[in-house]
């Protein structure tokens, strides 16, 4: 999915309003597993690499493949949620931390869980370190040739939705304005990649 998709579907599960911190920690969480995609057009921005060459050769490549494992596996923010649960339970004075860690690795793992059923040749090793296991989907969110245009429209209407329920839980201007730039994304995203792909 995209990564709006991610962030406003982790908050409308996690997010409350006044709860800053947890906020962003769910907020954190649904983005973490796309830092490596993130890193890796910006990275070739500044290097001057042609769009082309990122997505069809240095995205599959070293070291670009084990940082996008790692910032989807399922082992590893489990590990995080266990660490956060026991945190809550066990250390009192600690509670702000153990909630963050337990909300971040929340959202992580829902984006994690809704990139699972569409990646079909760009599927991610859920599994990292323990394996490298793939689950290779028979759709996709994006490429056309696995129902990725009926896809797009089933997540831009998701987004749509989850932006309503957020519009209505958040009442101040600046998170409704993140909102409105999430909703925005869905347009200028696919217009930035025929832009500059074709």
């Amino acid at each position: 999915m995209m990564s709006q998709t991610h962030v406003l579907l982790a908050a409308a599960l996690f997010a409350k309003p006044g709860k800053t911190l947890r906020n962003t920690a769910v907020v954190a969480g649904a983005i973490v597993p796309d830092i490596a995609i993130f890193g890796l057009l910006g990275w070739s921005k500044v290097m001057g690499i042609p769009e082309t060459r990122v997505w069809n050769e240095l995205y599959w490549q070293e070291p670009w493949q084990t940082y996008t494992a790692a910032g989807n596996s399922l082992p590893l923010y489990l590990l995080i949620a266990v660490f956060g649960v026991l945190i809550l339970r066990l250390v009192p004075a600690a509670h702000r931390l153990g909630m963050v860690a337990l909300f971040f690795a929340l959202a992580a793992i829902t984006h994690v869980a809704g990139d699972l059923p569409v990646h079909v040749e760009d599927a991610h090793r859920h599994l990292w370190p323990l394996s490298d296991w793939k689950f290779i989907s028979p759709v996709s969110y994006w490429n056309p040739e696995h129902h990725g245009r009926a896809f797009s429209v089933f997540e831009g209407l998701l987004g749509i939705a989850l932006s309503i329920i957020l519009f209505r839980r958040f009442k101040g201007w600046l998170t409704r304005v993140i909102i409105i730039t999430l909703i925005v994304a869905y347009f200028a995203v696919p217009a930035y990649f025929i832009f500059m792909l074709g």
